[in-house]
């Protein structure tokens, strides 16, 4: 496995309050990172690029949002460019 230098950064990130964007070129390996940060811990994961996590989320008001996320504290978004 390739040790990301960022990976240490972005644990040090996580529950502070705020978003985190990770931006890279295609296949590099940014949602493997996550996953692999994320590993144990309880999260909702939504797929861009799957038809139907698009419709359920384009144009969704704060109380859908709400609805869709729950309890969850984190919730990753992977290809969010294409909401």
């Amino acid at each position: 496995m390739i040790i990301r230098t960022i990976e240490q950064e972005l644990r040090d990130r996580f529950f502070k309050g705020k978003a985190i964007l990770i931006l890279g070129p295609r296949q590099v390996g940014k949602t493997t990172l996550l996953k692999t940060i994320l590993d144990g811990k309880a999260y909702l994961f939504l797929n861009g690029d799957d038809p139907d996590t698009r419709q359920l989320l384009e144009g969704a008001g704060s109380f859908a949002l709400k609805q869709i996320i729950g309890e969850h504290t984190l919730v990753f978004i992977d290809e969010a460019q294409r909401i």
